[in-house]
Parts: structure tokens; sequence; C-alpha cells
């Protein structure tokens, strides 16, 4: 039996209504739909790849974006470059830059403390503690930064494959590990006020002290995000999806070829370090009328616009800088 065809015949009454039908020749490859105007030109593949569709109607080539970018001159700052403090630094000296004698005591002072306070009530399997010394703890940071260099799945193929243990047994780099710590206060004795980083943040301002004294910026220099890996359990840990480190701690960098200048931390919960997360901040400023006077006023800022002048308030003060910036800073389309 003969299926019945059905009626595809579009009514009278809708057919008025109905956008004009062009028709389109089989060979004709289908023009690219996307928005020039809506192209992320740091996208450099996309960018290129994008090009203006021309009326479906004629046979007109498609024309290509134009991607150069204008050339910028900051002509207000020096091309000066960065330079270091110091130099024909061996791979020791450069290290005791940032970890020194300062910081190595102090890691060694609250890793005793900790493990003191942990081991008041000893059980009869648990080990006996034998308080370690700066010495033993730059063994300690060595054999971590060696682990890095030369990465193996079990951490005890380094005792036997790499020899490690003529440096430090394996059971005194883990009672180490065990009772690593760089700040040893009980939760009773922790300020209310007290930063989500409060356990590292003695160490972090002494590494930041260390970092701008040994480099002094170039004048071209960025601020932007930076992750820190860690895929712990933590609240104020930030997920950001198509990134090379996609989970971990958020800091906002002043940047310079690579080198990270100065930082402040982001959390999750609390926001960026210093400005309440939610809430503008008044950023003082001065200017000068015609008559030469000086005015004190106030912008009215989010954290995420005031972040940068405070990043930019600690370079040093006599030197100019062009700054960087993504489109994440900006409220104006670019």
């Amino acid at each position: 039996m003969e299926r019945p065809r059905r009626n595809t015949q579009i009514p009278l009454r809708y057919r008025e209504t109905l956008p004009p039908q062009f028709s389109r020749i089989n060979s004709q490859p289908k023009q690219s739909q996307i928005d020039p105007r809506t192209v992320d030109r740091n996208d450099v593949e996309l960018a290129l790849a994008v090009i203006v569709p021309a009326p479906e109607c004629s046979n007109e080539p498609p024309t290509l974006i134009s991607t150069e970018l204008p050339q910028f001159n900051a002509n207000y700052t020096e091309n000066r470059a960065g330079q270091s403090q110091h130099s024909n630094l061996s791979e020791t000296g450069f290290f005791k830059l940032f970890f020194n004698d300062l910081v190595v005591k102090i890691i060694c002072e609250e890793t005793n403390s900790y493990a003191k306070s942990r081991l008041q009530n000893p059980s009869q399997n648990s080990r006996p503690w034998i308080p370690t010394t700066p010495a033993e703890i730059l063994v300690f940071l060595g054999i971590n930064i060696y682990f890095g260099l030369h990465p193996l799945t079990v951490r005890k193929e380094y005792w036997k494959i790499h020899k490690i243990g003529q440096f430090m047994s394996l059971t005194r780099f883990d009672q180490i590990h065990r009772f690593f710590s760089l700040n040893a206060e009980n939760a009773p004795s922790i300020p209310s006020n007290a930063p989500w980083f409060h356990r590292i943040q003695r160490i972090s301002e002494l590494l930041q002290t260390a970092c701008q004294q040994a480099y002094s910026p170039s004048s071209n220099i960025a601020i932007d995000e930076a992750m820190v890996a860690f895929k712990g359990r933590s609240r104020d840990i930030i997920k950001i999806k198509n990134k090379p480190i996609n989970t971990g701690y958020k800091l906002w960098c002043i940047g310079d070829h690579g080198y990270i200048w100065s930082w402040l931390f982001h959390s999750r919960i609390q926001g960026v370090e210093s400005f309440t997360k939610g809430e503008k901040t008044r950023w003082p400023q001065q200017s000068v009328n015609e008559k030469g006077e000086t005015i004190e006023k106030s912008a009215v800022l989010t954290p995420t616009f005031a972040l940068i002048l405070r990043l930019a308030s600690q370079l040093p003060k006599q030197l100019k800088f062009c700054v960087y910036l993504d489109n994440l800073f900006l409220n104006v389309p670019v």
C-alpha cells in the first residue's frame, strides 16, 4: 500500500511574511557568520581566520580583517631595561637572595614549635622528634627542588635510584615533611581580623621584599593574574577553565619579562587582599587647578580597579613606567 504524501506547501497567510529566499550555488562555500566587531583580537588564530562575509547574492570575494595593531610608543617614559642588583651569583647565592638566613631561621623555629605542640601526648608508635636546625632545613628544601628537576612517581625511589640517603634519610625527611610549618600558631591565638593567608604572610612579606630589592624593573611592566597550583581542600582556591593551571591559589602580580616583582593574594571567598569583596574603595587623588592650587579628591573604585593602583604604588617613585593591562581591567571597548 502506497504511503500518502504529506502536504508541505506553506499556507498563503504565511507566505507574505517570510523573508526572501536567495538561491545559492552549490559550489559556493558558506560564508562565516561571525561578527568582526566581537572578535577577540588577543586570539590571533581566530582573528586571522575570521572574514567579513560578502552579500550572499554577490560573487565578491571576502575581505580579510586587518589584525595589525597600531604602533605604540610611550614617549613619556624612557626605554629603560630591567637591571639585576646582583651579578656573578652562583646557584646557591641566587637561592639565598630569597631564602636568606632569617627566612630559614623562621622556618626552623616554626617547624620545631609545631612538632612540639603535636607531640605533647605521643603514642607508643610515634617516632621521637629531634629538633631540626637551619642547616637541615636547607637540605630539606634542596631535596624538594631536586624532586622538581627529576620527577618520579614514588617518593621512595629517590632514595633507591638517586641515592638521596647520603644527604638525609627517608625517615627523617618524612618526619620533617609531616611537621613542616611557616606559622605554628594555634587556632585560639589567631586574631579575628587575620587574613586568610596569615600562616604564610610573614614569609611572603620577606620574599616580596627580597624580590623588590634584587631587581629594578624596566620601564615596560604588566599587571596580571597568576595561579599557584594547588588541588587540596581549601575554600579560597580558584578554578579557571582553559588555563595552564586551572585550579589553585590566585595572585595579582607585577611582572617584568617573567620576573614577579610584587603580588597580592586573592581568595574566592574574601576577594582581593586588603580590599572588601563586593565593596567599592575610595582612592585619594591630587590634582592642580588653573591657579596652581592642589586639590584633594577621591575616586570610587571597585577592587578590580583599585588593585592596579595598589600594586603600582609600590613601584619606585623616582622612575616612570608604562603599565600594560588586559581587557579584564578595562570598562571601555578595545
